[in-house]
């Protein structure tokens, strides 16, 4: 968890007479520590998405503090602050002109405020609002796997900004990253875009692990504005890395927190089709007739009707190597056209008649028969969920 440069610097701006000169448009830069650096060799040990003071110790000329200042955005440090007194008596206009250039907030604070006081007020604030954002994401997954009393966890909520008849949509994001020994880093990369997207926005929002995904929990009544949080989520991955993609599954808006386990499950299922379809982005809400087979719990119907229709065909294939499924399924994506199916394959229309035939032998049904083609493509259905 990170608290927003904007937050701080609303909050402490008036308390420690901060001045901001530059970087506006880096407010939004997420802070998940504060250090005093004085020696830009030290840059390189930084973490990033840290606050830093300097008081200018080292501070030989304007040419150094401006080599500084470069060293700390190469760092990804989130936002520069500067005590001004006898060692920087004022800020050269080439810093303040870097710092907008590269949207890293650029701030000034007077040499009569201690340091230690602003830095340990910083990492106070930093730490209670970690320990806020986990205490409610805790409450709302005992809400969510009902686990305690909901009455005494649904006042909790109330009492950190959350409505007793607040809208939430959940967002189940998977990564696909090839080297599973990045996989720690990725996430926390991952929750830091999340974290950036909706700080930016000034959204409310809660975030938590589940099966290696992460669940994002976003209070909003309007679709829009959801698919806005993901559009925006998926290009700044793009923009910012190389190192993995997501699948996301995002659920429904609804209303209040008792049912809100429904809601979870639909994100859940919704990340799985979108693994399996092979598709960045699946909303529940666009599942058609998913929605009806994901709302079957007992998965050994679904596979029972599966193997009623498919078995035979299958096993067919195994036994011959052939790909009598792989022209089933072109064939319904076809709208049951010999012509195109035809052109897709090309095969001759005769083959592609024959093929029918063939298939109607060894499965039993009648492809031209309405009913039995739906059969087939409920099967194929069934085929991306179980």
């Amino acid at each position: 968890m990170a608290i927003a440069v904007s937050k701080l610097y609303r909050n402490c701006a008036s308390l420690y007479q901060m001045q901001l000169l530059a970087g506006h448009k880096g407010l939004g830069n997420l802070v998940e520590w504060v250090h005093i650096v004085e020696d830009q060799e030290v840059s390189s040990f930084l973490h990033g998405h840290e606050l830093i003071f300097i008081a200018g110790y080292m501070c030989h000329n304007n040419e150094w503090l401006l080599n500084f200042t470069k060293e700390l955005y190469k760092s990804d440090t989130s936002a520069f602050v500067i005590n001004l007194g006898p060692y920087i008596k004022s800020v050269p206009k080439e810093v303040v002109d870097f710092c907008n250039e590269v949207d890293m907030p650029l701030f000034t604070i007077p040499w009569k405020i201690r340091l230690v006081d602003v830095t340990r007020d910083f990492c106070t604030r930093i730490m209670h609002n970690e320990s806020v954002e986990a205490s409610v994401a805790s409450t709302l997954k005992d809400i969510i796997f009902k686990v305690g009393d909901p009455e005494t966890q649904i006042q909790h909520m109330e009492r950190n900004g959350y409505k007793r008849d607040c809208h939430l949509c959940f967002v189940n994001i998977s990564l696909n990253n090839e080297d599973v020994n990045y996989s720690t880093e990725n996430m926390e990369k991952l929750k830091l875009f999340v974290e950036q997207i909706a700080r930016t926005s000034q959204r409310m929002f809660i975030s938590f692990t589940y099966q290696s995904n992460l669940i994002v929990v976003l209070s909003e009544s309007d679709m829009y504005n959801v698919r806005k949080f993901v559009d925006d989520l998926v290009s700044l991955i793009r923009k910012k890395t190389d190192k993995f993609t997501v699948n996301i599954g995002v659920s429904s808006i609804m209303q209040g927190f008792l049912n809100q386990d429904i809601n979870f499950e639909n994100a859940v299922s919704s990340n799985e089709m979108a693994q399996k379809r092979k598709v960045r982005t699946a909303y529940y809400d666009e599942l058609d007739i998913y929605k009806v087979l994901l709302a079957v719990k007992d998965k050994k119907i679904l596979r029972n009707f599966y193997q009623e229709v498919f078995g035979k065909l299958e096993q067919y294939d195994m036994e011959n190597g052939s790909d009598l499924m792989g022209f089933l399924h072109a064939y319904l994506e076809n709208n049951g056209s010999p012509r195109l199916v035809s052109e897709e394959q090309f095969i001759h229309r005769n083959t592609v008649n024959n093929q029918i035939k063939k298939i109607e032998k060894i499965t039993g049904y009648n492809i031209l028969n309405l009913e039995e083609k739906v059969r087939f493509s409920i099967g194929f259905m069934i085929q991306d969920i179980i």
